[in-house]
């Protein structure tokens, strides 16, 4: 089951109801024309599942979860701006942990590449991958996003050649409001995403097809509540606009 939420501009978000996970979002490219722009939500450790959902309100969508000693409530909110607000609030009677399934984009289309998407990230340091290790430092690296620059460019690099795309985390110094962090645009469609969030870094997953900017997961102990806000929000820019620092290229994409 769906729950449909729309916006002035005509965008339309599809959340699910058994994870919660937002599932489709039709926006309009620099022509105005719509597109879906996201693929199926990727699994997520320890996703809650069988939310329960009250109707939807126009732009408005709230689920409860309550299982295992684990109590969440998340709101959607689709604004005319094009920013979908997710709030998510959680309490816990013993140790918790839980994820959100974050959506996979690729603002250009679903059969397109996601090579020139081009990526800026306000982030300093990086968690290694595989194998994890100590957050290092983004300075000199294929993971310094500070200032914009194409996935594929990055990928191309020889530390990260042999691998599959980004699985990684990035972290910068958070101080508990809602910020952008992060801002990703496509030079074919003009649409360019906006990632804002009240946590301390994010999860950067990227395929050939896709990528994700996800939001930590949560631990909590007994008698802890917490709660956390993220906003995604997307328009059209122009890509010159965009001060990219590395080469693209456009055949990729056709």
């Amino acid at each position: 089951m769906m729950h449909l939420l729309r916006n002035a501009r005509g965008m339309r978000v599809a959340i699910g109801a058994h994870d919660a996970s937002v599932r489709a979002w039709w926006a309009p490219d620099r022509y105005g024309r719509l597109a879906d722009v996201l693929g199926a939500a990727p699994p997520a450790a320890h996703a809650p599942v069988d939310w329960q959902c009250d109707p939807p309100d126009g732009g408005h969508l709230l689920l409860r979860l309550a299982r295992d000693g684990l109590s969440v409530r998340l709101a959607y909110r689709l604004d005319d701006d094009g920013s979908l607000h997710l709030d998510c609030a959680a309490m816990a009677d013993g140790v918790s942990r839980f994820a959100l399934a974050a959506p996979l984009f690729n603002l250009q289309g679903r059969n397109a590449a996601v090579d020139d998407h081009v990526l800026r990230l306000a982030a300093d340091h990086y968690g290694p991958w595989p194998g994890g290790g100590a957050p290092l430092d983004v300075a000199g690296s294929a993971f310094d996003f500070r200032q914009p620059a194409p996935l594929a460019s990055r990928l191309a690099w020889p530390a990260l050649a042999h691998l599959p795309g980004f699985r990684h985390d990035f972290y910068w110094a958070g101080s508990g409001q809602l910020r952008e962090a992060a801002r990703v645009a496509d030079p074919a469609s003009g649409r360019v995403l906006r990632f804002s969030s009240t946590q301390d870094g994010c999860h950067l997953y990227s395929d050939a097809r896709c990528f994700s900017l996800l939001a930590q997961g949560v631990q909590l102990q007994p008698g802890q509540a917490m709660r956390f806000t993220l906003a995604y929000r997307l328009g059209v820019q122009d890509i010159d606009a965009f001060d990219i620092s590395e080469p693209i290229s456009m055949t990729s994409n056709k």
